[in-house]
């Protein structure tokens, strides 16, 4: 009876995580509700079976550990300077996802990984087609009655660009989100199960729209995903040297070319030009990232080992935007807009250990992974954009991150399949 009650939990549980990830980028509160469901299911497992799930989190201690760690640190860091607790919430997930949802991680069967994977591309798909199309009725609704759509459209591009785009997240995110579909694509074929003909179609399509976006590090990374993919081809024998020296030279000059014909990109790169030309550079007001970063190495000068504190690091920086005449940043109160700096900033040394133990862990313990160069290229795509984007201060990061990082990390040593490690990828 027990059995037959657990194993409806665990199919609930499954299906819960499977419209999570396909909600993820749909307005957030949309999977926030079957996550808290699917984090409910595993609590009603660890009520089942105590014991049994306790040994389970003990076996999976090297990839539970680092997140509970860094969510320890925001909450002893509160608790110190007196803020309030409610400021935890959105942090919460680095404990309650390993904790509550190792019962359901570690029931995960390679069959059952490939369809919570397909349901995130899905959720993907639907979502940059409904971004289009909202776009393009907006359009659609300005064209004067004599005008043309086509022509009004190619002339009020920016509707097809960037934040105009993407209006349900950041674009930064909405990209990473992209480029990890065709990391899967590339590199994890074996896992999804497309047809050639659809992954071509799927990754030409979903590249077009990463440049719409126009997050200058998502394509950046672009390229050196496509590098690496084409390597790979070389690799394996699939593509001769020409090819891949011919192939390499259009990618990078079709790169150039496309971003020259998007305004956020252009603007940005004319203006770091004019900078670099003066004789006098200032550095840290090449532009708004440097200026974040030179704020928060300041911060970390002042207090290297403790560093602020969570309470009070919004009103750390701000004083330093103030102080240097960011009054941009000061009135945005920007973050670092790099987890590094963010971490080391707010927590010091403590911090920064928390972080590169998450981030190292997988890559220490790899061999006990199912898909070690998947996650490997996981953790190297995310350690990517912390470098640019304080993602872990956002819903959106945490619960990308976590959701990925358990489904490819918790292992059941029970299971077989769950420990034949994939040799095909990359």
């Amino acid at each position: 009876m027990y059995t037959r009650v657990s194993n409806k939990i665990l199919d609930s549980g499954f299906l819960l995580l499977g419209l999570t990830m396909f909600l993820m980028s749909f307005p957030r509160s949309w999977s926030l509700w079957p996550l808290g469901l699917f984090l409910g299911t595993g609590l009603l497992m660890w009520a089942g079976d105590f014991r049994k799930n306790a040994w389970r989190l003990l076996e999976n201690k090297w990839i539970v550990m680092p997140p509970v760690i860094y969510f320890i640190i925001h909450f002893v860091s509160i608790v110190i300077q007196g803020g309030p607790l409610n400021m935890l919430t959105d942090k919460l997930m680095f404990i309650l996802v390993p904790v509550l949802g190792l019962p359901v991680f570690v029931s995960f069967s390679r069959a059952k990984i490939q369809n919570l994977m397909r349901s995130y591309i899905a959720g993907i798909l639907v979502v940059t087609i409904i971004l289009i199309f909202k776009a393009i009725l907006i359009v659609r609704g300005q064209v004067p009655p004599e005008g043309s759509f086509f022509e009004y459209a190619v002339t009020h591009d920016y509707w097809f660009l960037t934040s105009r785009l993407s209006v349900l997240e950041h674009p930064t995110y909405l990209s990473m989100k992209i480029l990890w579909i065709l990391l899967l694509l590339f590199f994890a074929y074996d896992i999804i199960k497309f047809k050639k003909g659809l992954i071509i179609a799927v990754s030409i399509y979903i590249s077009i729209f990463l440049f719409l976006l126009a997050s200058r590090a998502s394509i950046i990374f672009w390229v050196l995903l496509i590098m690496a993919f084409l390597c790979s081809l070389y690799k394996r024998g699939v593509m001769k040297p020409l090819f891949l020296f011919i192939g390499a030279c259009v990618i990078i000059i079709s790169t150039i070319l496309s971003a020259n014909k998007i305004a956020r990109v252009y603007e940005s790169v004319d203006a770091l030009k004019v900078k670099l030309k003066n004789d006098n550079i200032d550095w840290k007001d090449l532009d708004q990232r440097t200026r974040e970063w030179y704020v928060a190495i300041q911060i970390i000068k002042e207090k290297p080992v403790t560093g602020a504190g969570y309470y009070l690091i919004k009103d750390e920086m701000l004083d330093k935007y103030i102080e240097n005449k960011f009054f941009e940043e000061a009135l945005l109160q920007m973050n670092a807009h790099n987890q590094f700096l963010e971490a080391q900033m707010t927590f010091g040394v403590f911090g920064t250990l928390s972080l590169l133990l998450m981030l190292l862990a997988p890559l220490i313990f790899r061999k006990r992974l199912r898909y070690p160069h998947l996650m490997t290229g996981f953790i190297l795509m995310i350690s990517f954009f912390l470098l640019f984007e304080s993602m872990f201060n956002r819903q959106w990061g945490i619960m990308f991150f976590l959701l990925f990082y358990f489904i490819l990390g918790i292992q059941n040593p029970e299971t077989e399949d769950n420990i034949t490690p994939d040799h095909s990828l990359l």
